[in-house]
Protein backbone atom coordinates (compact mmCIF):
# COMPACT_ATOMS: atom_id res chain seq x y z
CA UNK A 1 0.00 0.00 0.00
CA UNK A 2 1.55 3.09 -0.46
CA UNK A 3 2.89 4.33 1.90
CA UNK A 4 2.56 7.08 4.57
CA UNK A 5 0.53 9.39 2.19
CA UNK A 6 1.12 7.44 -1.27
CA UNK A 7 -0.09 4.12 -2.44
CA UNK A 8 -1.19 1.39 -0.56
CA UNK A 9 -1.38 -1.66 -2.22
CA UNK A 10 -1.00 -4.03 0.79
CA UNK A 11 -0.85 -4.79 4.28
CA UNK A 12 -2.81 -1.74 6.06
CA UNK A 13 0.05 -1.76 8.33
CA UNK A 14 -0.54 1.91 8.43
CA UNK A 15 -3.85 0.94 9.53
CA UNK A 16 -2.67 -1.07 12.80
CA UNK A 17 -3.95 1.98 15.51
CA UNK A 18 -7.07 1.75 13.32
CA UNK A 19 -7.17 -2.16 13.47
CA UNK A 20 -6.32 -1.91 17.75
CA UNK A 21 -9.43 0.17 18.42
CA UNK A 22 -11.48 -2.63 16.55
CA UNK A 23 -10.17 -6.11 17.01
CA UNK A 24 -6.46 -7.51 17.98
CA UNK A 25 -6.12 -4.36 20.53
CA UNK A 26 -2.95 -2.16 20.25
CA UNK A 27 -4.47 1.00 22.27
CA UNK A 28 -6.81 0.13 25.27
CA UNK A 29 -8.92 2.71 27.09
CA UNK A 30 -8.10 3.12 30.30
CA UNK A 31 -11.53 2.90 32.18
CA UNK A 32 -14.79 1.24 30.43
CA UNK A 33 -17.13 3.88 29.80
CA UNK A 34 -20.74 3.84 31.67
CA UNK A 35 -24.00 4.80 30.96
CA UNK A 36 -24.66 7.67 28.14
CA UNK A 37 -21.33 8.64 27.88
CA UNK A 38 -20.02 9.19 24.68
CA UNK A 39 -16.09 7.53 24.44
CA UNK A 40 -13.96 9.67 21.13
CA UNK A 41 -10.78 8.67 20.31
CA UNK A 42 -9.32 10.95 17.82
CA UNK A 43 -5.57 10.30 16.77
CA UNK A 44 -3.50 12.50 14.03
CA UNK A 45 -0.84 12.57 11.76
CA UNK A 46 -0.53 14.76 8.77
CA UNK A 47 -1.40 12.61 6.09
CA UNK A 48 -4.39 13.43 3.79
CA UNK A 49 -6.91 10.83 2.57
CA UNK A 50 -6.52 10.89 -1.07
CA UNK A 51 -9.70 8.85 -1.61
CA UNK A 52 -12.30 6.97 0.57
CA UNK A 53 -13.35 5.25 -2.54
CA UNK A 54 -11.42 1.79 -2.45
CA UNK A 55 -11.77 2.32 -6.29
CA UNK A 56 -9.52 4.77 -6.42
CA UNK A 57 -7.87 5.54 -3.46
CA UNK A 58 -4.19 4.51 -2.95
CA UNK A 59 -2.76 6.29 0.33
CA UNK A 60 -1.83 3.83 3.25
CA UNK A 61 -3.80 7.04 5.65
CA UNK A 62 -6.96 5.69 3.10
CA UNK A 63 -6.74 2.07 4.56
CA UNK A 64 -7.11 3.51 7.88
CA UNK A 65 -11.28 4.05 6.70
CA UNK A 66 -10.95 0.95 4.76
CA UNK A 67 -10.34 -1.34 7.11
CA UNK A 68 -12.43 0.11 10.12
CA UNK A 69 -15.53 -0.28 7.36
CA UNK A 70 -15.00 -3.42 5.31
CA UNK A 71 -14.07 -6.93 5.23
CA UNK A 72 -11.59 -8.63 3.71
CA UNK A 73 -12.02 -12.06 2.46
CA UNK A 74 -8.88 -13.58 4.14
CA UNK A 75 -7.72 -11.20 6.48
CA UNK A 76 -4.07 -10.89 8.04
CA UNK A 77 -2.99 -11.46 12.03
CA UNK A 78 -0.41 -9.76 14.11
CA UNK A 79 2.00 -12.26 12.72
CA UNK A 80 0.94 -11.80 8.90
CA UNK A 81 -0.47 -15.08 9.22
CA UNK A 82 -4.27 -16.19 8.05
CA UNK A 83 -6.62 -14.82 11.08
CA UNK A 84 -9.51 -17.41 10.74
CA UNK A 85 -11.38 -14.99 13.24
CA UNK A 86 -11.85 -11.97 11.21
CA UNK A 87 -11.86 -12.50 7.65
CA UNK A 88 -15.30 -13.52 5.66
CA UNK A 89 -13.85 -16.32 4.31
CA UNK A 90 -14.07 -19.53 6.35
CA UNK A 91 -13.20 -22.63 3.92
CA UNK A 92 -11.35 -22.78 0.55
CA UNK A 93 -11.72 -25.51 -1.56
CA UNK A 94 -9.26 -26.43 -4.70
CA UNK A 95 -9.28 -28.25 -7.46
CA UNK A 96 -6.80 -30.97 -8.73
CA UNK A 97 -5.57 -28.54 -11.31
CA UNK A 98 -4.82 -25.59 -8.67
CA UNK A 99 -7.41 -23.51 -11.26
CA UNK A 100 -10.61 -23.37 -9.64
CA UNK A 101 -11.44 -21.70 -6.53
CA UNK A 102 -14.45 -22.42 -4.01
CA UNK A 103 -14.43 -20.10 -0.97
CA UNK A 104 -17.65 -20.05 1.47
CA UNK A 105 -18.13 -16.89 3.55
CA UNK A 106 -20.22 -16.52 6.53
CA UNK A 107 -23.80 -16.09 6.94
CA UNK A 108 -25.48 -13.26 9.44
CA UNK A 109 -23.10 -10.47 8.71
CA UNK A 110 -25.12 -6.96 8.02
CA UNK A 111 -24.26 -3.87 6.51
CA UNK A 112 -25.09 -0.86 8.40
CA UNK A 113 -27.85 0.31 6.82
CA UNK A 114 -29.52 -3.46 8.20
CA UNK A 115 -29.19 -5.10 4.90
CA UNK A 116 -27.52 -8.83 4.54
CA UNK A 117 -23.93 -9.27 3.24
CA UNK A 118 -24.14 -12.00 1.14
CA UNK A 119 -22.04 -14.14 -1.50
CA UNK A 120 -23.38 -11.77 -4.13
CA UNK A 121 -21.57 -9.14 -2.83
CA UNK A 122 -18.48 -10.36 -2.98
CA UNK A 123 -18.56 -11.53 -6.16
CA UNK A 124 -19.75 -7.81 -7.17
CA UNK A 125 -17.02 -6.52 -5.00
CA UNK A 126 -14.30 -8.75 -6.74
CA UNK A 127 -15.61 -8.33 -10.88
CA UNK A 128 -16.25 -4.47 -10.03
CA UNK A 129 -12.97 -4.08 -9.31
CA UNK A 130 -11.33 -6.16 -12.13
CA UNK A 131 -13.56 -5.50 -14.79
CA UNK A 132 -13.33 -1.31 -13.73
CA UNK A 133 -9.56 -1.60 -13.45
CA UNK A 134 -9.52 -0.25 -10.09
CA UNK A 135 -6.44 0.76 -8.66
CA UNK A 136 -4.91 -1.54 -6.49
CA UNK A 137 -7.49 -3.71 -5.77
CA UNK A 138 -7.37 -5.07 -8.99
CA UNK A 139 -4.01 -5.86 -8.78
CA UNK A 140 -5.05 -9.08 -7.05
CA UNK A 141 -7.13 -10.48 -9.54
CA UNK A 142 -5.01 -10.46 -13.07
CA UNK A 143 -5.10 -13.71 -12.68
CA UNK A 144 -8.99 -14.31 -12.74
CA UNK A 145 -10.48 -16.11 -15.77
CA UNK A 146 -14.09 -14.70 -16.28
CA UNK A 147 -16.19 -13.47 -14.09
CA UNK A 148 -16.31 -14.77 -9.90
CA UNK A 149 -19.75 -16.34 -9.29
CA UNK A 150 -21.96 -16.57 -6.62
CA UNK A 151 -23.14 -19.83 -6.37
CA UNK A 152 -25.66 -19.13 -3.45
CA UNK A 153 -25.72 -16.84 -0.93
CA UNK A 154 -22.70 -18.46 1.00
CA UNK A 155 -20.53 -19.76 -1.69
CA UNK A 156 -18.01 -17.88 -4.24
CA UNK A 157 -16.52 -19.54 -7.28
CA UNK A 158 -13.85 -18.70 -9.77
CA UNK A 159 -11.19 -20.06 -11.73
CA UNK A 160 -8.05 -18.85 -12.61
CA UNK A 161 -5.78 -18.45 -15.95
CA UNK A 162 -3.15 -21.05 -15.45
CA UNK A 163 -2.52 -22.79 -11.73
CA UNK A 164 -1.27 -20.95 -8.88
CA UNK A 165 -1.35 -21.28 -4.98
CA UNK A 166 -1.94 -17.64 -4.21
CA UNK A 167 -5.87 -17.81 -4.03
CA UNK A 168 -5.78 -21.68 -1.56
CA UNK A 169 -5.68 -19.39 1.40
CA UNK A 170 -2.63 -20.87 2.77
CA UNK A 171 -1.53 -17.13 3.02
CA UNK A 172 -3.84 -13.77 2.99
CA UNK A 173 -3.54 -12.59 -0.35
CA UNK A 174 -6.62 -10.87 -2.01
CA UNK A 175 -6.55 -7.23 0.09
CA UNK A 176 -9.71 -6.30 -1.95
CA UNK A 177 -12.31 -4.89 0.23
CA UNK A 178 -16.32 -6.28 0.06
CA UNK A 179 -18.64 -3.72 -0.71
CA UNK A 180 -22.21 -3.47 -0.53
CA UNK A 181 -24.02 -4.62 -4.43
CA UNK A 182 -27.14 -2.98 -3.20
CA UNK A 183 -25.36 0.57 -2.85
CA UNK A 184 -22.76 0.63 -5.49
CA UNK A 185 -24.09 -1.37 -7.84
CA UNK A 186 -26.28 1.63 -8.82
CA UNK A 187 -23.85 3.93 -9.41
CA UNK A 188 -23.14 4.67 -12.87
CA UNK A 189 -19.59 6.20 -12.20
CA UNK A 190 -18.33 4.42 -9.42
CA UNK A 191 -14.76 5.93 -9.60
CA UNK A 192 -16.04 9.03 -8.98
CA UNK A 193 -18.31 8.08 -5.85
CA UNK A 194 -17.06 9.67 -2.60
CA UNK A 195 -18.06 7.00 -0.64
CA UNK A 196 -19.05 9.60 2.29
CA UNK A 197 -21.49 8.28 4.68
CA UNK A 198 -20.40 5.09 3.87
CA UNK A 199 -22.70 1.69 3.93
CA UNK A 200 -19.97 -0.78 4.97
CA UNK A 201 -19.85 -4.09 7.40
CA UNK A 202 -16.94 -3.25 9.47
CA UNK A 203 -17.53 -2.37 13.31
CA UNK A 204 -17.01 1.41 12.02
CA UNK A 205 -18.13 3.64 9.17
CA UNK A 206 -17.29 6.57 7.78
CA UNK A 207 -19.78 9.53 8.81
CA UNK A 208 -18.12 12.79 7.91
CA UNK A 209 -14.92 14.05 5.87
CA UNK A 210 -13.53 17.69 6.28
CA UNK A 211 -10.82 18.02 4.25
CA UNK A 212 -7.71 19.23 5.33
CA UNK A 213 -9.14 18.96 8.88
CA UNK A 214 -10.19 15.60 10.22
CA UNK A 215 -12.38 12.62 9.24
CA UNK A 216 -15.25 10.93 11.61
CA UNK A 217 -16.14 7.54 11.80
CA UNK A 218 -19.21 6.36 14.01
CA UNK A 219 -20.10 2.30 15.58
CA UNK A 220 -21.87 0.65 12.87
CA UNK A 221 -25.14 0.05 14.49
CA UNK A 222 -25.13 -3.30 12.91
CA UNK A 223 -21.83 -4.55 13.87
CA UNK A 224 -21.70 -8.35 15.63
CA UNK A 225 -18.35 -8.88 16.57
CA UNK A 226 -16.67 -7.65 19.69
CA UNK A 227 -18.17 -4.63 20.92
CA UNK A 228 -16.01 -1.46 20.73
CA UNK A 229 -15.29 0.41 23.60
CA UNK A 230 -14.86 3.62 21.85
CA UNK A 231 -18.26 5.06 20.06
CA UNK A 232 -16.34 7.36 17.72
CA UNK A 233 -12.94 7.41 15.94
CA UNK A 234 -11.91 11.09 14.58
CA UNK A 235 -8.43 11.20 12.33
CA UNK A 236 -7.44 15.04 12.71
CA UNK A 237 -5.26 16.07 9.87
CA UNK A 238 -2.17 18.75 10.97
CA UNK A 239 -0.06 20.52 8.44
CA UNK A 240 3.41 19.54 9.77
CA UNK A 241 4.91 17.39 12.43
CA UNK A 242 5.33 20.39 14.54
CA UNK A 243 1.90 21.15 14.83
CA UNK A 244 0.92 17.58 15.64
CA UNK A 245 3.34 17.19 18.45
CA UNK A 246 2.27 20.21 20.05
CA UNK A 247 -1.42 18.69 19.54
CA UNK A 248 -0.51 15.48 21.64
CA UNK A 249 1.15 17.83 24.56
CA UNK A 250 -1.71 19.86 24.53
CA UNK A 251 -4.29 16.35 24.67
CA UNK A 252 -6.26 17.49 21.52
CA UNK A 253 -5.27 14.18 20.10
CA UNK A 254 -4.93 11.12 22.12
CA UNK A 255 -2.29 9.15 19.24
CA UNK A 256 -0.05 10.54 16.61
CA UNK A 257 2.22 9.05 14.10
CA UNK A 258 5.32 10.79 13.55
CA UNK A 259 8.20 10.14 10.92
CA UNK A 260 10.47 12.54 12.32
CA UNK A 261 12.61 10.75 14.88
CA UNK A 262 13.88 14.44 16.09
CA UNK A 263 10.20 15.39 17.01
CA UNK A 264 9.75 11.88 18.21
CA UNK A 265 12.35 12.02 20.42
CA UNK A 266 11.58 15.48 21.69
CA UNK A 267 8.11 13.95 23.17
CA UNK A 268 10.24 12.43 25.80
CA UNK A 269 10.01 13.61 29.74
CA UNK A 270 6.76 15.13 28.47
CA UNK A 271 4.13 14.76 30.96
CA UNK A 272 1.25 12.30 30.21
CA UNK A 273 2.50 11.03 26.96
CA UNK A 274 3.92 7.45 26.42
CA UNK A 275 5.60 6.47 22.91
CA UNK A 276 6.26 3.18 20.95
CA UNK A 277 8.76 2.61 18.15
CA UNK A 278 7.84 -0.39 16.66
CA UNK A 279 8.66 -2.21 12.95
CA UNK A 280 6.57 -2.81 9.83
CA UNK A 281 6.80 -4.03 7.01
CA UNK A 282 7.54 -0.32 5.02
CA UNK A 283 10.57 0.84 3.37
CA UNK A 284 11.25 4.23 1.68
CA UNK A 285 13.08 5.58 -1.43
CA UNK A 286 14.39 7.76 -3.99
CA UNK A 287 12.08 6.73 -7.36
CA UNK A 288 14.00 7.92 -10.55
CA UNK A 289 12.39 8.54 -13.58
CA UNK A 290 13.84 5.46 -15.84
CA UNK A 291 11.91 6.42 -19.07
CA UNK A 292 8.37 8.19 -19.09
CA UNK A 293 9.08 9.95 -22.11
CA UNK A 294 11.70 7.72 -23.30
CA UNK A 295 9.92 3.87 -23.61
CA UNK A 296 8.58 2.91 -26.75
CA UNK A 297 4.80 2.86 -26.72
CA UNK A 298 3.11 -0.34 -26.75
CA UNK A 299 -0.82 -1.48 -26.47
CA UNK A 300 -0.90 -0.13 -23.00
CA UNK A 301 1.89 2.49 -22.92
CA UNK A 302 2.05 5.72 -24.25
CA UNK A 303 5.27 7.76 -23.51
CA UNK A 304 4.77 10.78 -22.02
CA UNK A 305 6.19 13.34 -19.47
CA UNK A 306 9.59 15.44 -19.39
CA UNK A 307 12.18 12.45 -17.13
CA UNK A 308 15.78 13.32 -17.99
CA UNK A 309 16.87 11.01 -20.48
CA UNK A 310 19.77 9.77 -18.51
CA UNK A 311 17.80 8.57 -15.83
CA UNK A 312 16.61 5.83 -18.13
CA UNK A 313 20.57 4.73 -18.33
CA UNK A 314 20.94 2.03 -15.67
CA UNK A 315 24.42 3.35 -15.15
CA UNK A 316 23.06 6.80 -14.23
CA UNK A 317 20.98 4.99 -11.97
CA UNK A 318 23.19 2.59 -10.31
CA UNK A 319 25.73 6.05 -9.90
CA UNK A 320 22.94 7.54 -8.15
CA UNK A 321 22.23 4.07 -5.70
CA UNK A 322 26.09 4.03 -5.02
CA UNK A 323 26.30 8.04 -3.95
CA UNK A 324 23.22 7.25 -1.44
CA UNK A 325 24.62 5.77 2.05
CA UNK A 326 21.78 4.13 3.23
CA UNK A 327 22.84 3.44 6.96
CA UNK A 328 23.99 7.34 7.28
CA UNK A 329 20.44 8.31 6.26
CA UNK A 330 19.13 5.89 9.37
CA UNK A 331 22.09 7.23 11.91
CA UNK A 332 21.37 10.93 11.04
CA UNK A 333 17.66 11.18 9.69
CA UNK A 334 16.16 8.06 11.55
CA UNK A 335 18.78 8.64 14.76
CA UNK A 336 18.97 4.87 14.72
CA UNK A 337 15.32 4.18 14.41
CA UNK A 338 15.26 2.16 11.41
CA UNK A 339 17.12 -0.66 9.24
CA UNK A 340 19.67 0.42 6.36
CA UNK A 341 17.90 -0.39 2.76
CA UNK A 342 18.73 -2.06 -0.05
CA UNK A 343 15.74 -4.68 -2.08
CA UNK A 344 12.41 -4.14 -2.34
CA UNK A 345 11.31 -6.78 0.35
CA UNK A 346 11.79 -5.68 3.64
CA UNK A 347 13.08 -7.76 6.21
CA UNK A 348 9.81 -8.31 7.65
CA UNK A 349 7.98 -10.48 5.37
CA UNK A 350 6.69 -13.78 4.33
CA UNK A 351 10.24 -16.51 5.73
CA UNK A 352 11.99 -17.45 2.56
CA UNK A 353 10.42 -14.35 0.55
CA UNK A 354 13.37 -11.64 0.63
CA UNK A 355 16.42 -11.11 -1.35
CA UNK A 356 19.36 -9.41 0.24
CA UNK A 357 22.44 -8.36 -1.69
CA UNK A 358 25.93 -9.62 0.07
CA UNK A 359 29.89 -9.34 -1.36
CA UNK A 360 29.87 -8.45 -4.79
CA UNK A 361 26.04 -8.16 -5.44
CA UNK A 362 26.21 -5.26 -3.24
CA UNK A 363 25.97 -2.05 -4.05
CA UNK A 364 27.69 -0.25 -1.42
CA UNK A 365 28.12 3.82 -0.82
CA UNK A 366 31.22 4.73 -3.45
CA UNK A 367 31.54 8.32 -4.81
CA UNK A 368 34.71 7.42 -5.77
CA UNK A 369 33.40 4.14 -7.68
CA UNK A 370 30.19 6.14 -8.80
CA UNK A 371 32.52 9.09 -10.62
CA UNK A 372 34.58 6.39 -12.49
CA UNK A 373 31.17 4.81 -13.85
CA UNK A 374 29.53 7.92 -15.13
CA UNK A 375 33.30 9.13 -16.46
CA UNK A 376 33.64 5.84 -18.46
CA UNK A 377 30.34 6.40 -20.04
CA UNK A 378 31.07 9.63 -20.91
CA UNK A 379 29.05 11.60 -18.48
CA UNK A 380 31.33 14.42 -18.81
CA UNK A 381 31.55 18.34 -17.02
CA UNK A 382 31.82 20.02 -20.53
CA UNK A 383 31.70 23.46 -19.47
CA UNK A 384 33.31 22.94 -16.26
CA UNK A 385 30.57 23.82 -13.84
CA UNK A 386 30.15 21.06 -11.43
CA UNK A 387 27.89 19.24 -13.12
CA UNK A 388 28.18 17.02 -15.55
CA UNK A 389 26.84 16.72 -19.04
CA UNK A 390 24.53 14.15 -21.44
CA UNK A 391 27.69 12.10 -23.55
CA UNK A 392 27.13 14.52 -26.65
CA UNK A 393 27.98 17.56 -24.10
CA UNK A 394 24.35 18.40 -24.40
CA UNK A 395 21.70 18.49 -21.20
CA UNK A 396 23.31 18.98 -18.16
CA UNK A 397 22.37 16.33 -15.27
CA UNK A 398 20.41 18.70 -13.81
CA UNK A 399 17.35 16.68 -11.90
CA UNK A 400 13.94 17.31 -10.20
CA UNK A 401 13.97 16.18 -6.59
CA UNK A 402 10.65 16.03 -5.02
CA UNK A 403 10.27 15.14 -1.67
CA UNK A 404 7.22 15.79 0.71
CA UNK A 405 5.48 18.61 3.00
CA UNK A 406 4.02 15.30 5.26
CA UNK A 407 6.73 13.69 5.45
CA UNK A 408 9.84 15.24 7.78
CA UNK A 409 11.84 12.51 7.04
CA UNK A 410 11.57 12.76 3.49
CA UNK A 411 12.77 16.72 3.51
CA UNK A 412 15.92 15.78 6.12
CA UNK A 413 16.86 12.76 3.86
CA UNK A 414 17.18 15.41 1.15
CA UNK A 415 19.77 17.64 2.85
CA UNK A 416 22.32 14.58 2.82
CA UNK A 417 21.61 13.16 -0.84
CA UNK A 418 21.76 16.20 -2.65
CA UNK A 419 25.12 17.70 -0.98
CA UNK A 420 25.90 13.20 -2.32
CA UNK A 421 24.95 13.93 -5.58
CA UNK A 422 26.72 16.84 -6.09
CA UNK A 423 30.01 15.41 -5.15
CA UNK A 424 29.11 12.67 -8.32
CA UNK A 425 28.62 15.63 -11.14
CA UNK A 426 24.80 15.38 -10.79
CA UNK A 427 23.04 19.20 -9.38
CA UNK A 428 19.39 17.65 -7.71
CA UNK A 429 16.62 20.76 -7.25
CA UNK A 430 15.02 19.76 -4.42
CA UNK A 431 11.39 20.87 -4.12
CA UNK A 432 8.09 19.88 -1.39
CA UNK A 433 4.90 19.55 -1.93
CA UNK A 434 2.18 17.75 -1.14
CA UNK A 435 1.56 13.87 -1.73
CA UNK A 436 -1.76 14.61 -3.62
CA UNK A 437 0.67 16.94 -5.95
CA UNK A 438 3.50 14.60 -6.20
CA UNK A 439 1.15 12.04 -7.52
CA UNK A 440 -0.21 13.98 -9.74
CA UNK A 441 3.30 14.77 -10.78
CA UNK A 442 4.06 10.97 -10.99
CA UNK A 443 1.62 9.82 -13.02
CA UNK A 444 2.35 12.54 -15.61
CA UNK A 445 6.14 11.65 -15.94
CA UNK A 446 6.99 15.31 -15.32
CA UNK A 447 9.66 14.54 -12.44
CA UNK A 448 13.04 13.35 -12.22
CA UNK A 449 13.72 11.72 -8.87
CA UNK A 450 11.14 11.71 -5.65
CA UNK A 451 11.19 10.58 -2.32
CA UNK A 452 8.56 8.13 -0.52
CA UNK A 453 7.84 4.59 0.87
CA UNK A 454 5.62 1.47 0.10
CA UNK A 455 4.12 -1.05 2.65
CA UNK A 456 3.81 -4.04 0.94
CA UNK A 457 2.02 -7.24 1.46
CA UNK A 458 3.97 -10.10 3.46
CA UNK A 459 3.69 -12.36 0.79
CA UNK A 460 5.79 -10.35 -2.41
CA UNK A 461 3.91 -10.75 -5.60
CA UNK A 462 1.92 -7.82 -5.13
CA UNK A 463 4.93 -5.82 -4.48
CA UNK A 464 6.73 -7.08 -7.26
CA UNK A 465 3.52 -7.01 -9.63
CA UNK A 466 4.19 -3.24 -8.98
CA UNK A 467 7.24 -2.84 -11.41
CA UNK A 468 5.56 -4.78 -14.42
CA UNK A 469 5.89 -3.01 -17.43
CA UNK A 470 1.96 -3.17 -17.51
CA UNK A 471 1.72 -1.41 -14.29
CA UNK A 472 3.37 1.85 -15.29
CA UNK A 473 0.87 5.22 -15.38
CA UNK A 474 -0.52 4.29 -18.79
CA UNK A 475 -0.89 7.83 -21.02
CA UNK A 476 -0.54 10.75 -17.98
CA UNK A 477 -4.32 10.83 -17.09
CA UNK A 478 -4.55 7.68 -14.90
CA UNK A 479 -2.53 6.05 -11.72
CA UNK A 480 -0.36 3.37 -12.18
CA UNK A 481 1.91 1.56 -9.78
CA UNK A 482 4.78 1.69 -11.32
CA UNK A 483 6.44 5.06 -10.61
CA UNK A 484 9.83 4.77 -11.61
CA UNK A 485 8.53 4.07 -15.06
CA UNK A 486 10.52 0.85 -14.73
CA UNK A 487 10.10 -2.07 -17.56
CA UNK A 488 12.16 -4.90 -18.40
CA UNK A 489 10.90 -8.10 -20.33
CA UNK A 490 12.68 -10.28 -18.25
CA UNK A 491 11.55 -9.37 -14.97
CA UNK A 492 8.09 -9.50 -16.35
CA UNK A 493 8.35 -13.29 -17.29
CA UNK A 494 9.47 -13.92 -13.43
CA UNK A 495 7.15 -12.11 -12.38
CA UNK A 496 4.71 -14.37 -13.97
CA UNK A 497 6.51 -17.49 -13.93
CA UNK A 498 6.44 -16.86 -9.89
CA UNK A 499 2.81 -16.91 -9.90
CA UNK A 500 2.40 -20.14 -11.45
CA UNK A 501 5.06 -22.22 -9.60
CA UNK A 502 3.56 -24.19 -6.58
CA UNK A 503 6.48 -25.21 -4.57
CA UNK A 504 7.68 -22.51 -2.48
CA UNK A 505 11.25 -23.32 -2.39
CA UNK A 506 11.06 -22.93 -6.43
CA UNK A 507 9.09 -19.77 -5.91
CA UNK A 508 11.57 -18.05 -3.64
CA UNK A 509 14.12 -18.78 -5.95
CA UNK A 510 12.36 -16.89 -8.67
CA UNK A 511 11.24 -14.07 -6.48
CA UNK A 512 15.29 -13.46 -5.22
CA UNK A 513 16.05 -13.22 -9.14
CA UNK A 514 13.66 -10.91 -9.46
CA UNK A 515 14.78 -8.61 -6.57
CA UNK A 516 18.69 -8.72 -7.59
CA UNK A 517 17.34 -7.82 -11.21
CA UNK A 518 15.30 -4.97 -10.01
CA UNK A 519 18.09 -4.00 -7.37
CA UNK A 520 21.06 -4.22 -10.31
CA UNK A 521 18.55 -2.11 -12.44
CA UNK A 522 18.49 0.69 -9.95
CA UNK A 523 15.09 2.69 -10.67
CA UNK A 524 14.53 2.49 -6.71
CA UNK A 525 17.50 3.85 -4.39
CA UNK A 526 15.82 1.92 -1.25
CA UNK A 527 16.70 4.41 1.56
CA UNK A 528 16.05 2.50 4.72
CA UNK A 529 13.26 0.06 6.11
CA UNK A 530 11.14 2.70 7.95
CA UNK A 531 10.20 2.44 11.82
CA UNK A 532 6.60 3.29 12.83
CA UNK A 533 6.93 5.65 15.25
CA UNK A 534 3.72 6.81 17.92
CA UNK A 535 3.25 9.42 20.58
CA UNK A 536 0.21 8.91 22.92
CA UNK A 537 -1.59 10.11 25.69
CA UNK A 538 -1.32 8.20 29.33
CA UNK A 539 -3.93 10.39 31.15
CA UNK A 540 -6.71 9.09 28.60
CA UNK A 541 -5.42 5.53 26.58
CA UNK A 542 -3.10 2.82 27.58
CA UNK A 543 -0.72 0.79 25.22
CA UNK A 544 -2.82 -2.75 26.31
CA UNK A 545 -4.51 -6.09 24.88
CA UNK A 546 -8.08 -5.01 25.17
CA UNK A 547 -10.48 -4.45 22.75
CA UNK A 548 -11.12 -0.56 22.51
Amino acid sequence: MRRYGRKAAAIAAAALVTIGLIGTGAVAQTATPTGDQKVVFTWGATGEPDSLNPMTGYLAVDFYFWTAAYHLLVDYDENFGVDANSGLVTDIQVSPDNMTFTYTIRSGILWSDGEPLTASDVAFSLNLYKDRNAYLPSTYLGLIDGPVVALDDTTVQFRTTQPTGLFSGKAPYIYAYILPEHVWGAIEKPKGYENVPMVGSGPFIVTEYEVGEYVRLERNPNWQGDEPYVDELIYRIYKNEDALAEALKAGEVDLAYFSSANIYNSLEGEANIGRMAGTIPSFSEIAMNAGSATAPATDTYTPHGDGHPALSDVTVRRAIRMAIDSQQLVDKVLLGAGQAGDTIIPPVSVAGARYAPTGDELIAWDIAGANAMLDEAGYADCDGDGVREMPDCGQSLVFRYFVRTSSQSSIDAAEFVRPWLAEIGIEAQVEAMTSGALGDEIVAGTYDLFSWGWIPDPDPDVALGWFTCDSRPADGTEYGNNDAYYCNPQYDALYEQQRATLDTAARWDIVHEMQKIFYKDSPYAVMWYDPILQGYRTDTFEIGRAHV
